[in-house]
């Protein structure tokens, strides 16, 4: 079965053209790029002021790592006890704010400190 064709007012039948010099196209694609999308809808985005998410890349140390790991073993340690019908262990809010902390400083790309 075919897809449903789109409203009239829905189709993208238009096109804008615009000249830019080799380093404002290359820029523009490497925008592109990193949000993943095409080159015509992160310019189409941009015009019309919606966001645009750029893909955040985290390269992880193994300090990082190490932390991402105490982390899930703190959280996994956290849910088994709460689905076994217990109540939160003690120390279960701050162990939430620090996964928040933690999360926060590794998209920041901030150095985590223990």
């Amino acid at each position: 079965m075919a897809r449903p064709r789109k409203p009239e007012a829905e189709l993208r039948s238009r096109t804008i053209g615009g000249r830019v010099n080799t380093a404002e196209a290359a820029e523009i694609a490497e925008r592109a790029g990193a949000a993943r999308m095409t080159k015509g809808g992160y310019r189409r985005r941009r015009a019309l002021g919606q966001p645009i998410r750029e893909a955040v890349v985290l390269r992880l140390g193994a300090a990082e790592r190490v932390e991402l790991h105490r982390i899930g073993v703190n959280l996994n340690q956290i849910a088994r006890a709460l689905n076994s019908g217990a109540s939160a262990p003690s120390g279960t809010l701050e162990a939430v704010e620090r996964v928040g902390e933690l999360a926060a400083g590794l998209l920041s790309g901030e150095a985590l400190d223990r």
